[in-house]
């Protein structure tokens, strides 16, 4: 194990599921838990692994983090932010810090105006998840086998190489990429998702419907929506700090379904069957 002590910042679902595996994978490893809430903190503690606790310390106050070498920070997006310029203040010279959030270019730009040279931040993107949020939601191997995007500024090489073994070693699969093209992808592969499958959900759930229609629900519906029930205050925060991503994926979300609606106003078999064969065949490919 390439660090000491390990500090996890927000001990909700993505934080209490890392502690979960760096116990099991680093059983010696020192990990101190930082949440704000009191009852959170009492929960953290009942959390074990093969019978050992998995925190070695808790607290509320981010100045338990002074001896740590190497620092998670798993809130939303725009907390992250704003915590990076109180770890500022108590991270020890030589740590490594770096986070869990959906969006990378501005995370990275606020570790760029709050943190010391001393200390090295890494932008970090696990893609793993689950609908349920909050620490009662943490589960061992969440990040098995999930793609964990890197965004290691230069000069940090070697730094983003430990913090790849600590990755690797919980099951992840790390991978270097740089802010910009992070935003880019994911706001195509899992921002326009969330907000197509809540929209989905606003439109159909919503106006008239009533017990009787509820009980016609296919398996379909629930497929494409089931991402609507994560947590609302998570991804506002990533929407709004990757708006400008997301926009230009909405604008072609909304041409395409125009193409399917004068489809079906046309009656236009053909068309509407290449629409549909086309989708088939992208979506068995993947």
């Amino acid at each position: 194990m390439a660090f000491r002590q390990c500090g996890i910042v927000g001990l909700g679902l993505l934080g209490g599921s890392l502690a979960f595996d760096l116990r099991a994978a680093f059983p010696e490893l020192e990990i101190v838990g930082v949440a704000r809430r009191k009852d959170t903190l009492l929960a953290a503690a009942e959390l074990r692994v093969g019978g050992a606790p998995v925190f070695t310390e808790l607290s509320r106050e981010f100045s338990a983090l002074g001896n740590a070498d190497l620092i998670f920070i798993c809130t939303p997006v725009q907390t992250i932010i704003q915590q990076l310029a109180e770890l500022a203040h108590v991270a020890a010279p030589g740590a490594v810090i770096t986070d869990v959030g959906s969006t990378k270019r501005m995370v990275m730009n606020a570790a760029v105006a709050a943190l010391p040279a001393n200390i090295t931040f890494i932008g970090g993107h696990p893609m793993a998840g689950r609908e349920q949020g909050g620490l009662g939601a943490a589960m061992p191997n969440l990040y098995l086998h999930a793609t964990w995007a890197l965004c290691v500024p230069a000069g940090a090489e070697a730094a983003g190489e430990r913090l790849a073994e600590v990755i690797t070693a919980i099951g992840a699969q790390p991978r270097r990429i740089d802010a910009c093209t992070h935003d880019e992808i994911v706001a195509l592969t899992s921002h326009l998702p969330h907000v197509t499958a809540a929209a989905l959900a606003n439109v159909v759930l919503g106006g008239n419907f009533d017990e009787v229609a509820r009980q016609f629900i296919a398996g379909g519906f629930r497929d494409t929506t089931r991402v609507a029930t994560g947590v609302p205050e998570m991804w506002r925060d990533i929407i709004l700090t990757n708006r400008d991503q997301i926009l230009p994926a909405l604008d072609a979300l909304i041409t395409e379904l125009a193409h399917w609606r004068d489809a079906v106003r046309n009656g236009d078999a053909p068309y509407l069957e290449a629409l549909l064969a086309t989708a088939a065949q992208r979506r068995g490919a993947l």
